[in-house]
């Protein structure tokens, strides 16, 4: 890489653009961190909570057997509608799309590093001076 004659790592190329993202890479890593801290608490609600029911539900024998069965299949539903919602193009390991993709067979999927929340999950179309919209 050059830039104004020099390369990267000769006296004198300026190392300005490298500067801001080595700042904020920490600051990045901190808040993936808490991120993560934060997601493996609420996994472990979600697990003592499950506990708490299936210990409620004993007193039931068979009954409470078929209620824990019913929250476990409802909890699935939700996270498979959410899947589908807010990550439309989330399957499996992914890695057989890639494969696909590279091949041509099908097309990529857009990237998202945060899923949109809202109405409309896909890209909108750009609009053209007259305010009608392309076609994809």
């Amino acid at each position: 890489m050059e830039r104004a004659g020099k390369r990267v790592g000769e006296p004198g190329y300026r190392n300005r653009d490298v500067l801001v993202p080595a700042l904020l890479a920490p600051l990045a890593g901190a808040a993936i961190g808490l991120l993560c801290a934060g997601f493996r608490l609420a996994l472990e609600a979600a697990d003592r909570w499950r506990d708490a029911l299936i210990l409620w539900a004993h007193q039931w024998n068979v009954a409470g057997f078929f209620l824990v069965v019913a929250v476990c299949a409802v909890a699935v539903a939700l996270a498979a509608w959410l899947v589908r919602r807010f990550a439309p193009y989330t399957s499996g390991s992914g890695i057989p799309h890639v494969e696909a993709a590279l091949a041509g067979e099908v097309r990529p999927a857009p990237p998202a590093l945060i899923p949109r929340f809202g109405p409309r999950t896909r890209p909108r179309r750009p609009e053209r001076p007259n305010g009608r919209r392309d076609r994809p």
